[in-house]
C-alpha cells in the first residue's frame, strides 16, 4: 500500500530519517507506518481526557514493538483535523479501521493508511455511540440512547436497530450472536442484563436477555463461553460472572476483575483486578487465568510483576488481546502524560514496551 504524500510531508515536517529511533537505540529497528502489507501494523487508540478534544490514534510496529521518537497522532497526520472527544473504541475489519468517538458522538472509518473515508454523526434519537462489532460486513454500535445500531461497514450508512437497555457498554460477537452488556444508566437506574441478540434477526421482538452481575460493563466472548465483568449496584466492587453458551446460564465466579479477555483456549480468560485503598491512594494489582470448564483460578501475579515491578501497583487503563495469544496491557498518568503500553507472549514473558503518545490508553490492536 501507499501512503498519501501528505502523511509523507508530515512526517518529514516532524523529523528526518535520522531523527527515528528505536528503544534499543538501533538503526536496523527504526519503525515506520507500514509500507506494504505484510507488514503488521500496531494502533493505539487513546481515550484522551473527557472535554478536551485530545483522543488520539498512535502506530507502533507490532512485530518489533517499536514506535517513533516523536509525537505519532495518524489521524492528525492523515487528515489535518483532530479526532475529537474521548475515543471510545478501535476495531479493524477487513482492511479498515473503525473509531467509536464518545463524547464528539460518531464514528469514523479509515482506511489502513488512517486516511477518513466515511463518517457517521450520532444525535440524541440514537445516543452517544460505546463500542463495536463487526459480522458479515456490518458494524454494530452500542450507544447510550439504549440502542445497537446496525451500520453498513462500507458507508456507515444505518442498517437498522433495536432497543436494549439505557446504558449499553461493551459489545462482542462470535457465530452470528452479539453479546451486549449494559450498565447503570446515568439517570442511576439499575441494570443486571446481558443482552443476546441474533445478528441474522436483527429486531426488537428477537432480543433476548439473561441476568448477569449489576452494572455489567464488558463482555468479551470465545466459542464456549462469555466472560462478564461489572462494577455491582453501588460502584463498590467489580463481579467476575460467566456465561456458557450451550448450557444458557450464567454464573458468579466468585472473584473480582477489573478487565477480562477471552484467550485461545476457548475455555479460558486471562484477567486482571485492580484494588485501591483510598485513605493511601495505593493500588494493588492481581493478575489471573480463569478456566471456566474446570472453575479453576491460577494466579499469574509473580510472573507479570517479575517482568514488569511497576505493574504491581500502576493504574491500569486496558487489557488487548494481541497475535498468537500474546496480549496488551496499557498504563496511564491520566491527564499528567503519555500512556505506556507492554505486550506479553502467552507465557507471559516481555515482549516489549513502549509509550502510547496520548492520555488513556483504552484499546490496542493489530491489524
Amino acid at each position: 500500500m501507499k501512503f498519501r504524500s501528505l502523511f509523507l510531508s508530515a512526517l518529514c515536517g516532524l523529523a528526518v530519517a535520522a531523527a527515528f529511533t528505536s528503544c534499543s537505540d538501533d538503526d536496523d529497528d527504526v519503525p515506520a507506518p507500514p509500507t506494504a502489507p505484510e507488514e503488521l501494523q500496531g494502533l493505539v487508540l487513546n481515550e484522551g481526557s473527557y472535554g478536551l478534544n485530545n483522543a488520539s490514534v498512535s502506530w507502533f510496529n507490532a512485530l518489533k514493538d517499536t514506535t517513533t521518537s516523536v509525537t505519532n497522532d495518524l489521524y492528525l497526520l492523515q487528515n489535518m483535523k483532530q479526532l475529537g472527544d474521548t475515543g471510545q473504541d478501535l476495531i479493524a475489519a477487513d482492511g479498515s479501521i473503525y473509531i467509536s468517538m464518545y463524547g464528539s458522538s460518531y464514528i469514523t472509518k479509515l482506511d489502513k493508511t488512517g486516511v477518513e473515508l466515511a463518517r457517521r454523526e450520532f444525535g440524541n434519537d440514537l445516543g452517544q455511540p460505546r463500542y463495536m462489532a463487526e459480522c458479515d460486513g456490518y458494524i454494530y454500535v452500542s450507544t447510550y440512547g439504549g440502542y445497537v445500531v446496525k451500520l453498513n461497514a462500507t458507508d456507515l450508512s444505518v442498517a437498522g436497530k433495536v432497543t436494549v437497555g439505557k446504558a449499553a457498554e461493551r459489545i462482542d460477537v462470535e457465530n452470528g450472536i452479539l453479546y451486549l452488556a449494559c450498565g447503570n444508566s446515568l439517570d442511576y437506574t439499575a441494570d443486571n442484563r446481558m443482552f443476546i441478540i441474533d445478528t441474522k434477526n436483527f429486531a426488537d421482538a428477537a432480543v433476548k436477555y439473561v441476568e448477569v452481575c449489576a452494572n455489567t460493563q464488558l463482555v468479551n466472548a470465545s466459542a464456549s463461553y462469555v466472560f462478564i465483568q461489572g462494577y455491582g449496584a453501588d460502584w463498590t466492587n467489580t463481579p467476575f460472572w460467566v456465561y456458557d453458551i450451550k448450557n444458557g446460564k450464567a454464573e458468579d465466579t466468585g472473584l473480582y476483575a477489573t478487565y477480562a479477555i477471552a484467550t485461545d483456549d476457548e475455555n479460558t480468560a486471562l484477567a486482571m483486578y485492580s484494588r485501591t485503598d483510598w485513605s493511601t491512594y495505593t493500588t494493588t494489582n492481581t493478575y489471573f487465568t480463569y478456566n471456566a470448564a474446570t472453575k479453576t483460578k491460577t494466579d499469574i501475579t509473580a510472573q507479570i510483576v517479575k517482568a514488569v515491578p511497576e505493574l504491581a501497583g500502576a493504574s491500569v487503563y486496558g487489557l488487548c488481546a494481541g497475535k498468537d495469544n500474546s496480549f496488551y496491557i496499557t498504563t496511564t498518568l491520566y491527564a499528567s502524560g503519555n500512556g505506556t503500553v507492554y505486550h506479553f507472549d502467552s507465557n507471559y514473558n516481555l515482549l516489549g514496551s513502549f509509550t502510547s503518545w496520548g492520555q488513556n490508553p483504552k484499546k490496542v490492536v493489530v491489524m
